[in-house]
């Protein structure tokens, strides 16, 4: 259960400001690491939440499709959501709390992991991953030879390019220790047997439709889409609110913005895909 975030609380509003970024990018590493087509394959959506990447890949027919998450809130928003399923695909759905994966060895030709890792270490040092490895253990575990594992995370630098993270420069530093740089997660997935064989960045924020909006912080709502805000003090959110308002009575709000946004560059998030090697 992440210790960030009341996916419980926020699961009945999270979708009017989230959606399945770069879902198809995720299909097309599947197959082609696979090489099977989507609808030849079982498939795990690890960290599921409200299911928007399931819903995704339910148009494919996948042979079956199962959903895990920690949050009952948010499986049950899933299940309310996948009601048009495909009569050749079996579809699931497990209340589990990582790195506990209630699954059989061997039984998944995919699976996903979608801004999850962030939530996995409950007291992280920006050095170790202990919980994340034993997680990508688990992973390996449930994997078919030759299943992939495809991951959307966030790295330290892509922290640094979000223009509101230095509205929070404490809560900032606190994220640092909690995200994995790419080099980090190769190393986690290597020593969990996993071996990467594709990463890259994407340069737009498309998961958060109105991640530049300058007034966004002031907004309890928008806040509670974004994981980051969930670590923050009462202190830091209320001098946060005084400088953004300051900002925008002043004109120069926009301007902040601008100055301080940087995805163009470092991007917005990181895509991986690893393999399970056949023996």
């Amino acid at each position: 259960m992440s210790k960030i975030t009341d996916y419980n609380d926020i699961s009945q509003s999270y979708d009017s400001v989230r959606e399945p970024a770069d879902a198809c990018i995720l299909k097309s590493l599947m197959e082609s690491i696979t090489g099977k087509c989507v609808k030849d394959m079982d498939i795990i959506d690890i960290g599921c939440g409200t299911g928007n990447f399931s819903e995704y890949f339910l148009r494919f027919e996948p042979r079956s499709l199962a959903l895990m998450d920690a949050s009952e809130g948010m499986l049950s928003k899933a299940k309310e959501k996948l009601q048009s399923v495909p009569p050749s695909t079996n579809l699931s759905f497990k209340h589990a709390v990582l790195p506990n994966m209630p699954y059989e060895d061997n039984s998944f030709d995919a699976a996903m992991m979608n801004l999850v890792l962030h939530h996995l270490e409950q007291d992280p040092d920006g050095k170790s991953f202990p919980k994340i490895v034993q997680t990508f253990k688990e992973v390996l575990r449930i994997l078919k030879p030759g299943g992939v594992l495809t991951i959307i995370s966030v790295t330290p630098e892509q922290l640094e390019a979000n223009w509101f993270a230095h509205l929070v420069p404490k809560n900032k530093e606190r994220w640092h220790k909690r995200l994995l740089s790419h080099d980090q997660l190769k190393n986690c997935l290597s020593e969990a047997g996993l071996t990467l064989k594709s990463a890259y960045n994407t340069l737009t924020a498309s998961y958060h439709p109105d991640h530049s909006n300058p007034e966004g912080p002031l907004s309890e709502a928008w806040r509670r889409s974004i994981s980051f805000w969930g670590t923050c003090t009462e202190d830091e959110i209320k001098d946060m609110v005084q400088n953004v308002t300051h900002m925008k009575n002043e004109g120069t709000l926009q301007e902040y913005v601008d100055t301080h946004e940087k995805l163009g560059i470092y991007g917005a998030l990181h895509i991986s895909a690893s393999k399970k090697e056949v023996q």
